[in-house]
């Protein structure tokens, strides 16, 4: 029962104490700050500064990131200017054809025949031809371009060719054509038999 006498009076001198308090505005204005400035009771969120060094980093790595974007960029297009470069040459179409028959890869140099050429022999037959020369004559070991006239829409373009299986070696003349927008051979005519050419390192 004391104790409870005992508690009533020190929670009323409490009350009473701070009644005074809160009639004294220095006090209030006082605690005031306090609690706004407590860190269990924070009046909002604090701001963080961003680092300078993070912002630094961050522009670097941005910057980084555009250059590799526009050396991409630069290494696409040379390379499309490259392979438009080899398709506009006919001298390539001519170089791949002869590699394609030199591998025996018939289906692939038939490929390199135009629409017009293409429409005289069929696939099964030019694969025989020249499988029938290769048994013979020995297979393509060397094909060397020596002219080449290129208009517009049409070449002309002398080769020299060297079958493994013959002393001499032949010459051909082939013409081509644009043929949707690619070269194509359009017409190979043979030429005489010349002295193997010698081959320098």
């Amino acid at each position: 029962m004391a104790d409870a006498e005992r508690r009533a009076q020190i929670a009323e001198r409490v009350q009473q104490r701070r009644r005074e308090l809160l009639d004294r505005p220095d006090i209030s204005q006082r605690m005031r700050k306090l609690s706004e400035s407590s860190g269990r009771h924070p009046k909002g969120p604090m701001k963080r500064k961003r680092s300078t060094t993070l912002t630094l980093l961050l522009g670097a790595g941005a910057v980084m990131a555009m250059l590799l974007c526009v050396a991409t960029a630069a290494m696409v297009l040379a390379g499309n200017l490259w392979v438009q470069a080899q398709l506009g040459d006919p001298t390539v179409t001519v170089q791949n054809y002869y590699s394609a028959l030199g591998q025996q890869n018939y289906q692939t140099a038939y490929s390199y025949l135009s629409k017009r050429a293409q429409s005289k022999t069929s696939e099964a037959h030019f694969a025989d031809t020249y499988s029938s020369l290769d048994s013979v004559d020995g297979i393509i070991q060397q094909h060397i371009v020596t002219s080449s006239k290129v208009a517009s829409d049409s070449a002309t373009i002398k080769v020299t060719l060297v079958r493994r299986g013959r002393e001499m070696a032949q010459t051909q003349t082939l013409q081509l054509v644009k043929d949707s927008g690619d070269w194509r051979i359009d017409a190979i005519t043979q030429g005489p038999d010349v002295p193997v050419p010698t081959i320098t390192p």
